[in-house]
């Protein structure tokens, strides 16, 4: 196994586990930060980022993400290649024009099945454990 660290990031005054990422669209890759959520189930970003990578949000299978207030934003996804650390992987990314949280979201699905993830607020460091069986 092989141990990535990243500090926290202050978002509006916060310390959030949020970490880089990059993403293979159809012509090149864009590298970008997500809030690492272990409540969502879906990686989650915003429209934004499809359209820089020349990606057709609508053509991805189309759900219904519910977020904390209980409502449902469309979130559309698609498979793609994701680099996290030295690792490159395919994942299911979604992606929704209404995703309002002000920053992306890391969700578990294809995610947290390829490390052990540790969440450490006093010393405000995330830790990912890449599995060895993945």
């Amino acid at each position: 196994m092989s141990l990535v660290a990243f500090p926290y990031k202050v978002y509006k005054g916060t310390p959030c586990p949020i970490v880089p990422v990059e993403i293979s669209g159809p012509t090149h890759w864009i590298r970008t930060e997500a809030y690492v959520d272990s409540g969502a189930f879906y990686s989650i970003f915003s429209h934004h980022e499809a359209n820089a990578m020349g990606i057709n949000l609508v053509k991805g299978k189309q759900i219904f993400a519910t977020v904390g207030d209980g409502g449902a934003i469309p979130v559309f996804l698609h498979k793609l290649k994701i680099r996290f650390g030295k690792l490159e992987f395919p994942a299911l990314v979604g992606f929704s024009p209404r995703l309002g949280v002000g920053f992306n979201l890391l969700g578990r699905y294809d995610f947290f099945s390829r490390f052990d993830v540790t969440f450490s607020d006093c010393t405000r460091f995330v830790f990912f454990s890449a599995r060895s069986n993945r």
